[in-house]
């Protein structure tokens, strides 16, 4: 029996190298390859990790008309967007490279942040129209959610709110633009499961925040519902 299994590991060592070698693993900040133990990122891009603080101060116009709501007027991200990193790599690799586990480690590294600092009752991803998540094949912000619930132990959401207008991508827009092109969006399809609850409102990348804004806005309607937002980047501006 020792010798099979012996057998059994020299086989598999034989074949994580064999498959390293045809389809090596690579950092997708850096691009550099993994080693046996890293994933998804090496450990100097780990080290280097450009993680944020709480963050709140200079996006308060996000919470304008929420003051009732109970907003925190806090923003919990897990790192700072930076257009010039090579850290963008991560949310490219999430939203457009169909990277999807990497959105749910990355949703861990972000519950992770957010355990002992926030008390919710649950997680609402921030929906996509139908035909968008059709055609990316998944919601990247669900998959953040993934990572996050799994580490908060809370439920998530994904329900309660529906997107029902297609608008156009939000990037490269000027904020008021942004602000104009995010309007009615969104529709309460299950105001009874979350009202009067917190909720953890989770998006990938929060800029000027015009989206979560009316994904809050239609929420509130609920009733007395509380909101903590949370993404993997935030820009600093």
């Amino acid at each position: 029996m020792p010798d099979k299994e012996k057998d059994r590991g020299i086989c598999l060592s034989f074949l994580y190298a064999l498959l390293d070698l045809l389809y090596p693993r690579l950092c997708v900040v850096c691009r550099k390859s993994l080693t046996r133990g890293e994933r998804f990122l090496c450990t100097d891009c780990l080290y280097d990790f450009p993680f944020s603080d709480v963050y709140f101060s200079s996006k308060r116009e996000l919470f304008a008309g929420l003051e009732e709501e109970g907003c925190s007027g806090k923003i919990y991200s897990l790192f700072y967007y930076n257009k010039f990193s090579d850290y963008k790599n991560l949310i490219h690799a999430v939203k457009y490279r169909s990277r999807k586990e990497l959105g749910v480690f990355l949703g861990r590294m972000l519950g992770e942040r957010l355990r002992g600092m926030v008390q919710v009752d649950g997680i609402v991803p921030v929906p996509l129209h139908p035909e968008r998540e059709k055609k990316r094949g998944f919601n990247q912000s669900y998959q953040i959610a993934l990572g996050v619930a799994e580490i908060l132990q809370v439920e998530i959401w994904d329900n309660v709110v529906i997107r029902t207008r297609n608008n156009v991508s939000q990037t490269g827009l000027e904020p008021e633009e942004r602000k104009k092109n995010a309007e009615d969006v969104f529709t309460l399809a299950d105001a009874a499961a979350i009202a009067g609850k917190h909720v953890l409102l989770i998006d990938d990348v929060i800029t000027t925040g015009a989206t979560v804004h009316a994904c809050m806005k239609t929420l509130a309607g609920a009733g007395g519902v509380r909101f903590t937002l949370a993404c993997l980047a935030c820009t600093q501006a």
